[in-house]
């Protein structure tokens, strides 16, 4: 999918796809109002004759090196999925079930089926490809997202739909053409991740598992967000008529009691971890405390995956070299007030990053242990 005023981008993005052979749909009406939707229409229309899947890009990515190779080992592992190649960093929904599947090693995170799917890198068969752009034909132009729209034919068509861990695009630093305001960024991207030959393995078990917190098979779903330099609980309530981008979340100390973890283990293990580091970390302690209880509620929470299994000290095996960090990272980077994020110093941002992923190993340590 390509808008004219990005032609500068198209020669690179075509030969990051080689061996593939990338076919590039210009937006039909580029002087019009902007509207992805109506590039889509056409994008998800244009299958080759042959193929046993679709892909669509657009045009303001980068892709993993080794792209070509890592998409057709992950597509092979789920032919009859969604697979979406991307999601965003801070999505109220989403970006939290991709990094519940990184610290849970497992190399898929199955999306929500009420935010947005992300669509700037998506994989359908081809079956349900042409089932989706008759979906898109009968919708107007001027609704302009297509992932708002790709969502529900999956959803109304019982697609599963999931996302890469780590995704295989990334977004550039730049205003979209609709104009959405805020910084675009991936959840989980390595540019050069080192992958073996079997980490798309199948486990249908921990699938099932992750994929309870998208449907209605947990009693409290949730999600853990961090928004503006606080960790917030986000029960998720579908079907109220709450729109998932709403601004409202519930302060984790008051709340995570609800999700069987004690408030009072949160701060005990962050005062145990700060008597540890010499020197202290650098940021405030209220901030770092934030941090922290994010990444400790998160671990307790993806343990639950690998229920049953000798969980032990967190990462098992399973966790791939670089993806929690990057994860961390990209969650630190996108959920910091304003005024923290210009004040805070490489250093600050270094132990912040590493005072998260101790939040997580402790939050899954602790959560094993309180395992039936």
């Amino acid at each position: 999918m390509h808008h004219p005023r990005r032609r500068e981008r198209i020669p690179p993005l075509v030969s990051d796809c080689a061996p593939l052979t990338a076919r590039v749909i210009t937006d039909p009406d580029p002087d019009g109002v902007p509207s992805p939707l109506r590039t889509a229409k056409v994008a998800w229309r244009s299958i080759e004759d042959g193929a046993t899947h679709h892909l669509v890009l657009q045009d303001d990515i980068v892709l993993i090196q080794g792209f070509a190779t890592q998409l057709h080992r992950a597509v092979s592992a789920r032919p009859g999925h969604g697979i979406s190649l991307y999601s965003h960093w801070d999505s109220p929904q989403n970006s939290y079930l991709v990094r519940r599947a990184v610290i849970a090693g497992w190399p898929f995170a199955p999306l929500s089926r009420s935010e947005w799917t992300p669509t700037q890198g998506f994989v359908l068969p081809v079956a349900l490809a042409r089932d989706l752009a008759d979906y898109l034909a009968g919708i107007p132009d001027d609704v302009k997202d297509d992932d708002e729209m790709v969502v529900r034919f999956c959803r109304e068509a019982g697609i599963p739909v999931v996302g890469t861990v780590p995704h295989l695009v990334d977004h550039r630093f730049d205003p979209t053409i609709v104009g959405h305001p805020g910084r675009f960024h991936a959840t989980v991207f390595l540019p050069a991740p080192v992958l073996s030959a079997d980490y798309w393995r199948l486990s249908a078990s921990a699938e099932a598992a992750l994929d309870r917190r998208c449907g209605s098979g947990e009693k409290l779903a949730y999600t853990i967000q961090l928004h503006r330099s606080r960790c917030l609980m986000r029960p998720l309530r579908p079907g109220t008529g709450e729109p998932v981008e709403h601004g409202f979340g519930w302060y984790w100390a008051d709340h995570c009691g609800l999700i069987g973890v004690s408030a009072g283990d949160v701060v005990n293990g962050f005062d145990a971890f700060l008597g540890t580091r010499d020197p202290a970390p650098e940021p405030h302690w209220r901030l770092a405390l934030e941090v922290w209880a994010a990444g400790y509620l998160l671990g307790a929470d993806a343990v639950t995956v690998r229920r049953g299994e000798a969980a032990g000290v967190w990462p098992p095996a399973a966790v791939g070299a670089g993806l929690a960090q990057a994860a961390m990272t990209s969650w630190i980077s996108s959920g910091l007030a304003g005024q923290d994020a210009a004040g805070i110093t490489a250093r600050g941002r270094s132990d912040l990053i590493a005072t998260g992923l101790a939040g997580v190993s402790r939050g899954w340590l602790d959560g094993w242990r309180a395992e039936p």
